[in-house]
């Protein structure tokens, strides 16, 4: 756990430690997700997200293409 006093500059900014972003993975001028919660802030790295069908011919699926994929769920071997 890392413990650390900030100020907050007047354009509303605050910097954070090297310590700080080190831990998360990040570096300055990365994106990050900044959560509002009911006991205060979580900031948490934003991942690059990959678009689904990217994903879905990741996957090693037992189908040659989307017909066949279609066929198999039509066939109820796929759900």
């Amino acid at each position: 756990m890392f413990t650390q006093t900030t100020t907050i500059d007047r354009a509303g900014r605050i910097t954070l430690p090297k310590q700080v972003l080190d831990a998360l993975g990040v570096h300055p001028e990365a994106e990050v997700v900044i959560e509002l919660i009911e006991a205060g802030i979580v900031i948490k790295p934003k991942y690059p997200t990959t678009p689904i069908t990217e994903r879905i011919a990741a996957m090693s699926l037992p189908v040659a293409d989307w017909d066949q994929m279609e066929q198999e769920i039509e066939a109820g071997r796929l759900e």
